[in-house]
């Protein structure tokens, strides 16, 4: 984990993000394969749908952050909350993809994972991708909840504990994510209650050929090389229409 916490703390200086991969060690981003916008018309991408508790849920599992409807561009982001190259992605990428999900025709769709458990002694990465969930299957409206959601996520990752010891405690998420606006879920984190979803999301996701670890970029299903935050914007706007 050496080179990993040294791609970290030196992101900003890079041009190509290092990520947690599934043996645990770094993984670095594939080449830039983004489909380009002279393919011909990009096709509306499919609407999430609604999950038992009223969420809109995609297709993959992901929770959707845009301002759209008639969605042409999504860009996936595949992240684990125990994963410090996620927290360095977040911190050096987050605006840019608020931008992005307030583009017309644009989405970003967040897909949280837990196959990090074993990088605390406390489960923590499968307690923390079950408080998002949590936090994302809140009542209330779309709007709120993409708001919500997103402030909670980002004090996760800021307040994301050092490896090998124990994570943020049940208590701790709940009040974080109540001081996000999102209620008392304290019961929800504290049960587990979206267990059998994280695994779901986790195992469907890890079973896909072009994971190798988090984070991963996608847009529109193809991977793309985390090279900078102006690079995915650029072809993010390349693809959108007009």
């Amino acid at each position: 984990m050496r080179r990993l916490r040294a791609v970290v703390a030196a992101l900003a200086a890079t041009t190509a993000l290092a990520g947690c991969g599934v043996d645990g060690v770094a993984v670095k981003a594939a080449d830039d394969v983004a489909p380009s916008s002279s393919d011909g018309p990009i096709p509306t991408q499919p609407a999430p749908t609604t999950g038992a508790s009223g969420a809109p849920i995609t297709a993959d599992g992901a929770f959707r952050i845009s301002t759209s409807d008639d969605v042409r561009v999504v860009v996936t982001v595949v992240e684990d909350m125990a994963c410090p190259a996620c927290k360095a992605f977040e911190a050096a990428y987050g605006d840019t993809l608020a931008e992005l999900a307030a583009l017309p025709g644009a989405a970003v769709d967040y897909r949280v994972i837990s196959f990090l458990d074993r990088m605390s002694d406390d489960q923590y990465s499968s307690r923390a991708a079950n408080a998002s969930y949590c936090v994302w299957n809140r009542p209330g409206d779309d709007r709120a909840r993409q708001d919500t959601w997103r402030r909670f996520q980002v004090a996760a990752f800021r307040a994301q504990p050092a490896e090998g010891g124990p994570g943020l405690s049940d208590d701790r998420l709940a009040a974080m994510a109540k001081t996000a606006g999102a209620g008392d879920v304290s019961t929800c984190i504290t049960t587990r209650q979206y267990a059998q979803d994280v695994h779901g999301t986790t195992s469907s996701t890890m079973s896909e050929p072009e994971f190798e670890g988090t984070p991963t970029l996608l847009v529109n299903g193809e991977r793309l090389d985390l090279r900078s935050a102006a690079t995915l914007l650029d072809k993010v706007k390349g693809l959108l229409p007009g």
